[in-house]
């Protein structure tokens, strides 16, 4: 059974009152419907039927409000909608027209039952889908939405009667549910009660929490394709360790909360900061317990809504946060990998609107690389004063807490958690005994004592000791993570045994596939191919060339990792959570020879941006498990023109300058050491040798020099394909009528200077200098006798050298000039000469001894050379760049 609004519908009965509507299962035995339909209480019945059912099953109120007229029933979830995934709840923040979304309910109205073929007196209630607009405004000072329904309404507003209760969704979110028929609009218009204030009200967010396992939070239903939903809640390793669950309350920075709630109040409409610090120290858990601050009401201050953006969203309709009715966060994850997107949404925000307030914040890893370019940019764009930057240390989680304290609290949450998933339906038939907090410590044992480290590895060995104490099976195991990961491959192995059959399931290639899954990603179903397709060949590389895969076998197997980590966004699938994918796939690696990363970088079947990724994945898990980067080294070297370039660009955008150093030398030593084998193709490795060279030159520069690779590098973005291959010599005996590759694409680059800021001020000041001599100079010798019989004459003067000064600004800064043209070395001099002329003919006195035609020329060559300098750093000096890739 999946969700959705018709799946979802439930009739509710009380026969005791002769009460009758439509309630909304959101979850395996839990039903939402209106109070006045269930009427609860003085020992009536209340009875439910969802469609897969045949008869009706009794329901007890676990929580009523009149005053909201809403009540949330449970029944036996064995027998009533079972296999329903949870409901995710939400509210409508937008008013932009232009993709104003459909909402849908599906309920039982009087208007359409019918009469049963037989019996003749007997009825049968029948479904009836509703679609209309909600505009977010109207009705928002009564309390509710306003639905305008469209297509055909019923001839009386009677006839509605039995749809009270239905929920009512926006793109797969519940929003509010069906109450009442507004009489004043002709039939057409039906009031809903947003879902907003049902959480607000006291108890129905525990009673929801208590039987789905998970506490429900609010998300901005009508930017959905923008944002990436909230995680499934289920009994794997990935969604407890998952930040965005919030399976263990936030420990620390509270300060640094403040910090960022302080930012996001201020007055400025629209700003941008980033928050760096190390993978696991929780800067995507800072967000979640951020925006949680934000959106409580109980300060009477406006809540706020938000998100991570997507990486791949189903639209880019980025102008729909500019009408957000709510002030909005937004947060960027790996900030650094996503400079295009991030630039195309800031260039949507900077336009003027009537919105409320937006704050985008940006997480990354480190920001020498990649945030001082980035913030010269979108200041240029003149968004915001962007003069925020946080930065988050392993030890900020552990502020006023203890290493014991935040291992014991861990615990507490996980084994409460787990508890609430078995009583929500999510088990795991291998485990012999209870889930209990104070579960012996064989992984946590002295962890009072460990150094200093991100807290996500105290978390990692609390959840191993509860698993461990669960299952004993899992006791065995030598290190916390082979705790974690046998537990994930049980929750996998209990998807495909459901999808594939018991006896089909093979646990090695499934491990293979989640590792393919994570590396490469599936913006696409056929991406999601690709990868499948990919892993399974790698999988059995060493078994030799065999039978292409059966085509059923391969769908099957997308199938099991689309149901076991679905996606988030608009992808076709998601993957297992870090640091989970980092383990696996040190262990894939291992037990494929360390041949698994450099076979799987070269398989036809991936594309380019599924190669860009899956070395972008290599270069940061590699900084903690370094085995990793050796099958890359090996896959570079073996086809540098389909991958050198990728991994340049990779190792720019995710390191820092001394690991970038690293990596680049390693790739160096690997591609040297294929150049000398036998058969390689010398022009080749002679081109990717110069590569490197550039590359490292340019690093050597430091940051400056690296920030300038990274975005020649990035200039075309990250989601197009790769263009501009180098052209291969044709050598004698080949097929010179075959078809070339399409040739290499030049870009220009606008390249700025990176200089100190006391530099950067003496040369703007001299530049300056330069221009108010040059013009008070030329106006000076319009006064003398040489030049008054000119008239008006004179006057141009003026503008003659005090333009040959910018031109040559202008010319000499903004582009490399060709040093074996006569032009290059000709016309600063003249330049020189007009402007001393000048000089002479104003006769402005100089100090002694020097004399004017010696001491002039000197004074205007250094103010010239400033203002071409001036112009490189603050404007920039456009530089070819030809990405040569595959």
């Amino acid at each position: 059974m999946v969700g959705g609004t018709a799946q979802r519908t439930v009739e509710i009965v009380n026969r005791d009152t002769d009460s009758y509507g439509t309630g909304c299962l959101i979850a395996p035995g839990l039903v939402l419907t209106a109070h006045h339909v269930a009427k609860p209480g003085g020992g009536s019945v209340v009875q439910v039927r969802d469609l897969a059912s045949a008869t009706f099953t009794d329901a007890v109120a676990v929580w009523e409000c009149t005053e909201l007229d809403a009540v949330l029933l449970t029944a036996d979830r064995a027998q009533f909608g079972a296999g329903v995934r949870g409901v995710r709840f939400g509210e409508l923040v937008c008013d932009y027209p232009a993709r104003r979304p459909v909402c849908s309910m599906t309920g039982f109205p009087k208007a359409m039952r019918r009469r049963a073929s037989a019996p003749a007196d007997r009825y049968v209630d029948d479904l009836k889908t509703v679609d209309g607009r909600i505009a977010p405004h109207t009705g928002s000072r009564s309390n509710v939405y306003a639905l305008e329904v469209d297509g055909a309404v019923p001839t009386e507003v009677k006839n509605w009667q039995g749809l009270s209760g239905a929920g009512v969704f926006c793109d797969g979110v519940l929003i509010g549910m069906a109450t009442l028929v507004d009489r004043q609009w002709d039939r057409g218009v039906l009031l809903v009660r947003p879902l907003s204030h049902l959480l607000a009200a006291k108890g129905f967010e525990a009673a929801v929490t208590a039987h789905t396992g998970m506490a429900p939070r609010l998300q901005p239903a009508d930017l959905k394709g923008l944002f990436t939903d909230t995680p499934e809640p289920t009994l794997s390793s990935s969604h407890l360790l998952d930040p965005r669950s919030q399976v263990v309350n936030l420990t620390g920075m509270t300060g640094l909360i403040d910090q960022i709630e302080r930012w996001c109040r201020d007055t400025v409409q629209v700003d941008v900061a980033a928050v760096t610090g190390v993978g696991g120290t929780g800067k995507s858990r800072l967000v979640t317990e951020t925006l949680n601050r934000l959106t409580d009401t109980r300060d009477n201050l406006r809540p706020w809504t938000g998100g991570f953006l997507a990486e791949t969203p189903a639209h880019t309709e980025y102008g729909m946060l500019a009408s957000s009715s709510y002030p909005l966060l937004v947060a960027v994850d790996l900030a650094e990998t996503r400079i295009p997107q991030i630039r195309d949404l800031m260039r949507t925000l900077t336009k003027p609107h009537d919105g409320a307030t937006i704050r985008v914040l940006l997480l990354a890893r480190g920001h020498d690389t990649w945030w001082p370019a980035l913030r010269r940019y979108l200041r240029a764009q003149q968004i915001g004063p962007i003069s925020e930057a946080f930065t988050l240390t392993p030890g900020d989680a552990l502020t006023g807490h203890s290493s014991e304290h935040i291992y014991v609290e861990a615990k507490t949450a996980f084994a409460r958690h787990i508890r609430l998933l078995q009583q929500a339906g999510h088990g795991d038939d291998t485990w012999s005994a209870t889930v209990v907090a104070d579960a012996p410590r064989r992984y946590g044992d002295g962890i009072e004592h460990a150094p200093m480290q991100p807290v996500i590895y105290h978390h990692i060995a609390a959840l191993a000791d509860v698993l461990a104490r669960a299952n004993p099976d899992f006791a065995r195991k030598d290190h916390p993570m082979e705790v974690l990961l046998a537990n994930e491959e049980n929750y996998l192995r209990r998807i495909a045994e459901a999808r594939l059959g018991t006896g089909a399931v093979d646990t090695k290639l499934l491990r293979t596939l989640v590792t393919a899954q994570f590396l490469a990603g599936a913006p696409t179903a056929r991406d999601g191919q690709a990868a499948v397709r990919a892993g399974f060949d790698v999988h059995h590389h060493g078994y030799g060339t065999t039978a292409p895969p059966d085509r059923q076998q391969l769908a099957a197997l997308d199938d099991v990792l689309t149901a076991a980590y679905p996606a988030a966004d608009g992808a076709h699938w998601g993957a297992i959570g870090e640091p989970l994918a980092a383990a696996l796939l040190a262990e894939v690696e291992t037990d494929s020879g360390n041949e698994f990363v450099e076979h799987f970088l070269q398989h036809d079947s991936l594309k380019t941006e599924q190669r860009h990724q899956t070395l972008s994945v290599i270069v940061r898990t590699a900084q903690e498990q370094p085995g990793l980067a050796e099958g890359a080294y090996r896959a570079v070297a073996a086809a540098p023109e389909q991958l050198l370039p990728l991994a340049v660009q990779a190792a720019a955008t995710e390191l820092d300058v001394e690991d970038n150093h690293q990596w680049l030398a390693a790739l160096e030593d690997a591609i040297v050491d294929r150049a000398a084998q036998p058969g390689t193709d010398p022009d080749t490795y002679e081109w990717a040798n110069s590569l490197i060279a550039d590359a490292q030159e340019r690093a050597n520069s430091g940051t400056s020099g690296l920030q300038a690779y990274v975005n020649e590098l990035l200039h075309d973005g990250r989601g197009e394909e790769a263009e501009g291959q180098r052209e291969p010599t044709v050598h004698e005996g080949d097929d010179a009528d075959e078809d070339p590759p399409p040739p290499s694409r030049t870009h220009l680059t606008l390249v700025r200077d990176e200089v100190s800021w006391p530099a950067r001020a003496v040369v703007t000041l001299t530049a300056l200098c330069h221009l108010v001599l040059v013009g008070g100079t030329a106006f000076t010798a319009t006064a003398s006798p040489d030049l008054q019989d000119a008239g008006w004459g004179r006057w141009l003067f003026i503008l003659m050298i005090f333009s040959a000064n910018i031109a040559i600004a202008i010319l000499y800064g903004g582009h490399r000039m060709d040093r074996t043209a006569l032009f290059t070395w000709v016309c600063p001099p003249f330049v020189v000469g007009m402007t001393t002329l000048s000089a002479l003919i104003a006769d402005l006195p100089l100090p002694p001894p020097w004399p004017p035609w010696i001491l002039w020329p000197v004074i205007f060559s250094g103010g010239l050379f400033s203002l071409i300098f001036a112009w490189r750093i603050w404007i920039g000096q456009f530089q070819e760049n030809t990405t040569p890739t595959a």
